[in-house]
């Protein structure tokens, strides 16, 4: 989400908020070619980390990127990506051409699952003996898919309209770019499993489907009939983090749509997403935004379009 913030900084390197982008169409999501994202902000050559999601396609030209300290080879036909508060620097991508788009949690949230967007982050970082690679090189057969679906989401974002569905088309085209990209990185990983793909996916239903009633670890392992280690194994393995963080974290991203597209006072919304009183609410949406909800709405909702 935007906010006045800009940027923040951690003890030694800057760590940006969206609303660093001015030039930025559709809220909550940005879209430029490589060069000219560049130009516009050469500030962020630099190594830094953001709080949001890129996806970057090199069409042309040869360089490397420094992703937490690691260093990846770009070619052409190479697709990267990069999760929030991952500390990188474009310093080595100076003859490259391509495509770079950012999007924030909410966005894509809004509509999709988040297990799908963490499935497939968990390949930018190495978890336990797992070495993954946030790059990946692709052939013909490979890229050209990918690069049909970024020209959609490409042609939508430029002729963007408040009132032509834009967001709506624009999100579903990248719920599919994301799909496409999971399979092409569990392939390049080796890392696909018929057995955990199957339970990701009922997972995925699951959790959208029971987040506010059931926040109990207990209920998801009876379920599965699994353990709660067994669960949370396959859920660190695929996205870095256990269950209780996905569902705290889904929980509080749909408390952060309702502050903002309803009119709903911060009572009622606590009541519709089963805390047990207001100031528990408060307390917990506090402890993982920094903020209060009504801040929180007082700071961001300037900034959602107004639908007319």
């Amino acid at each position: 989400m935007r906010s006045g913030l800009h940027p923040y900084h951690n003890a030694e390197k800057p760590i940006y908020h969206f609303s660093f982008l001015r030039d930025i169409k559709v809220h909550g999501i940005y879209f430029s070619s490589f060069v000219k994202f560049l130009n516009l902000y050469c500030f962020i050559k630099k190594e830094h980390a953001h709080d949001f999601y890129s996806v970057i396609v090199f069409a042309r030209g040869n360089g490397s990127i420094v992703i937490n300290n690691d260093s990846y080879v770009v070619r052409p036909q190479t697709i990267c990506i990069v999760g929030p508060n991952q500390m990188h620097s474009f310093e080595g991508l100076e003859d490259v051409e391509g495509t770079i788009f950012f999007f924030c949690q909410d966005f894509y949230v809004e509509e999709f699952s988040i297990i799908r967007l963490l499935n497939l982050y968990s390949y930018t970082s190495q978890t336990g003996s797992e070495i993954c690679n946030p790059c990946v090189s692709l052939n013909d057969l490979e890229f050209n898919p990918i690069n049909t679906v970024i020209d959609s989401i490409k042609n939508e974002y430029e002729s963007y309209t408040p009132s032509n569905n834009s967001e709506v088309i624009i999100r579903s085209q990248l719920n599919i770019l994301l799909l496409k990209l999971t399979g092409l990185y569990e392939v390049k990983s080796g890392k696909s499993n018929k057995n955990d793909s199957i339970l990701i996916h009922s997972l995925s239903h699951l959790v959208d489907s029971y987040f506010i009633k059931e926040q109990q670890l207990g209920f998801y392992t009876s379920a599965f009939n699994i353990s709660e280690s067994q669960l949370n194994d396959i859920c660190q393995k695929h996205f870095n983090c256990g269950l209780k963080k996905i569902l705290q974290n889904r929980l509080m991203q749909e408390a952060r749509k309702l502050l903002l597209s309803s009119e709903l006072s911060v009572s009622e919304i606590a009541y519709k997403l089963n805390f047990e009183d207001n100031s528990y609410f408060n307390k917990v949406f506090k402890n993982k935004t920094g903020i209060t909800p009504k801040r929180f709405r007082d700071i961001h909702k300037k900034f959602v379009p107004q639908k007319s």
